[in-house]
């Protein structure tokens, strides 16, 4: 059987009959069809920030530095005692606010201490060569207030009422500066339940009392000399 061939006459059949339906198949395109839409628009995930502001009779500075939360460090907030001249007995304190300034509540807050540097006594003409740092009694307590006069815990330090209220006066079984390390200490529960709310008020705000007393049994080892301590505190998320 022959082999049947395409002519160019059938050839012009098909490319009329493709061109018809082109047309039937675009009129049908004009027909209305019901439809509904919806658009779940401008979708965010934005992260809060934990800021601390340390707050002491010199002045107030932030964790961020005011600045960019990418380094929330700030190693240069005033100092809280600046203990000079002093003798066997005496005492150094200072008192600290704390304060969330953040957005986000903080249930975290802890404690640190540098290593203890002991040097000579700046504007002492006659040292000793004993060390301060390993002598110096420590406390740390949180009152409920900014009036500093209701204790609510005695954090670190000699206590004569359960933790409480550290003894003002060092008698009480004295801590040492040197038993309190160099690692966190966590400072958590506060006044209110947690370390911080979130921008609450009083309850994003703590006021604690830090001091140091060179005690009575001090030799002359430890004249004219110093010790140097960096306190850290962070709050955590």
């Amino acid at each position: 059987m022959a082999k049947k061939r395409f002519t160019s006459k059938t050839y012009l059949k098909v490319l009329i009959a493709v061109g018809v339906l082109a047309v039937i198949g675009g009129g049908a395109g004009t027909f209305a069809t019901f439809d509904a839409t919806t658009t779940n628009a401008g979708n965010t995930f934005a992260t809060g920030t934990i800021v601390l502001q340390n707050a002491v009779a010199a002045g107030t500075c932030l964790s961020t530095g005011g600045g960019t939360t990418d380094t929330n460090v700030n190693a240069l907030c005033d100092k809280v005692f600046n203990a000079t001249v002093k003798k066997p007995g005496d005492i150094g304190s200072g008192h600290v606010t704390l304060q969330n300034e953040g957005s986000l509540a903080a249930t975290t807050l802890t404690l640190t201490k540098s290593l203890c540097t002991d040097g000579d006594a700046v504007g002492e003409t006659y040292h000793g060569t004993g060390s301060v740092c390993g002598a110096l009694n420590f406390y740390v307590q949180e009152w409920t207030s900014n009036t500093f006069l209701t204790p609510f815990k005695c954090w670190y330090g000699g206590s004569a009422d359960a933790g409480v209220t550290c003894d003002p006066t060092f008698a009480t079984s004295p801590a040492t500066l040197a038993g309190f390390g160099t690692s966190p200490v966590p400072i958590n529960a506060g006044p209110g339940a947690t370390a911080f709310t979130a921008l609450g008020g009083a309850a994003d705000t703590r006021y604690f009392t830090v001091a140091v007393q060179l005690p009575n049994s001090a030799g002359n080892t430890l004249q004219g000399r110093q010790a140097q301590i960096n306190l850290s505190w962070q709050e955590s998320q």
